[in-house]
């Protein structure tokens, strides 16, 4: 079986790319994280400028979100969008249920994926088919 090592021109398209994790500390942060994630995903990727969201199961209790955006702005206007600020309020009110943690990194400087376009990579390849 041969590799498919993809490389695609990244340009100087400004992208923004973010991790999210968040970990339920208890019984109330479990139930709202699994009935809240797949909404959160969903209006994620139907937010303006989102390029991409790709979440993972780290355990049970904790997931893992990867998502790429157009640029820092759209980021930051998906952050006071209703979907986001629902969740802020749910750990300000109860901040013994949820763990949260982000990072956000600016436009790659070389990407490889293996076997398959995802990430991105995927991203990258939308934007020049529109």
């Amino acid at each position: 079986m041969r590799l498919a090592i993809h490389k695609p021109a990244l340009g100087n398209t400004p992208v923004c790319m973010m991790v999210v994790g968040m970990a339920a500390k208890n019984l109330r942060g479990f139930f709202f994280l699994w009935a809240k994630i797949a909404s959160f995903v969903r209006e994620t990727r139907r937010a303006e400028g989102c390029r991409g969201v790709y979440p993972g199961i780290s355990t049970l209790r904790r997931l893992i979100l990867v998502s790429y955006w157009k640029d820092r702005e759209a980021l930051q206007a998906y952050a006071r969008s209703p979907v986001h600020v629902a969740w802020m309020k749910f750990i300000a009110r109860h901040p013994d249920c949820l763990d949260l943690f982000n990072e956000t990194y600016g436009q790659p400087v070389a990407l490889n994926t293996i076997n398959t376009r995802g990430g991105y990579t995927a991203a990258v390849e939308r934007e020049e088919k529109q």
